[in-house]
């Protein structure tokens, strides 16, 4: 299911309470950790009784889940062909420069995607793991057009770094345009530079 678009703030609260409120369990979710939240203190956050929050969610996962979802959909979105500039590496950029973006408008997102995900139930893990999949996919054709990969490699510890470099980088006192050198340097030095023989 696509629910990146719930990422997207919006002017005015519209809808439901549930919808109005949401953001409070993200942000309970991400100071407390999930297993610290009780169901009773989730819909208090979210201005609604235990019972009527069943009316909008089965569980605290699914809404868990919610959120995982709409960060790796979020990351899989700056692959999109809008983002393709003249050359793969100048389209590399781009894809670092929106993901040092997300982490600054989204951080809330990384921090569950990072910490929470163990929670989840069996079957909600694999619906991540595919979506990591993608990611992976994604990555490793984009690393693999700018010569930093050879082409069927699948490196693991350059989407570890994709997805966990902009929160390890928060850390520290570097403006946007540092934090994309430094998860470009990181990023890129995974890779051998693959040579296409001729």
């Amino acid at each position: 299911m696509s629910t990146a678009k719930c990422m997207e703030p919006t002017s005015t609260p519209t809808g439901s309470r549930f919808a109005r409120n949401r953001p409070k369990a993200l942000q309970l979710f991400a100071e407390r950790g999930f297993a610290q939240v009780s169901l009773r203190e989730l819909a208090s956050h979210l201005e609604l009784t235990a019972g009527s929050l069943y009316n909008h969610c089965s569980s605290k996962e699914e809404l868990l889940l919610e959120f995982i979802e709409e960060h790796y959909m979020a990351m899989l979105s700056l692959f999109d062909r809008r983002y393709r500039r003249e050359s793969p590496a100048a389209t590399l950029q781009v894809v670092v420069q929106g993901l040092v973006s997300l982490h600054q408008s989204h951080p809330l997102h990384f921090q569950l995607a990072t910490r929470e995900t163990g929670c989840l139930k069996p079957n909600q893990r694999l619906a991540i793991d595919r979506l990591r999949q993608q990611l992976r996919q994604q990555l490793n054709s984009l690393l693999c057009a700018a010569g930093l990969a050879a082409p069927g490699q699948v490196d693991a510890p350059a989407l570890e770094l994709f997805e966990h470099l902009p929160l390890w980088l928060a850390s520290y006192p570097l403006d946007e345009r540092q934090r994309c050198a430094a998860l470009m340097r990181h990023l890129t030095a995974t890779q051998p530079t693959f040579e296409t023989r001729r």
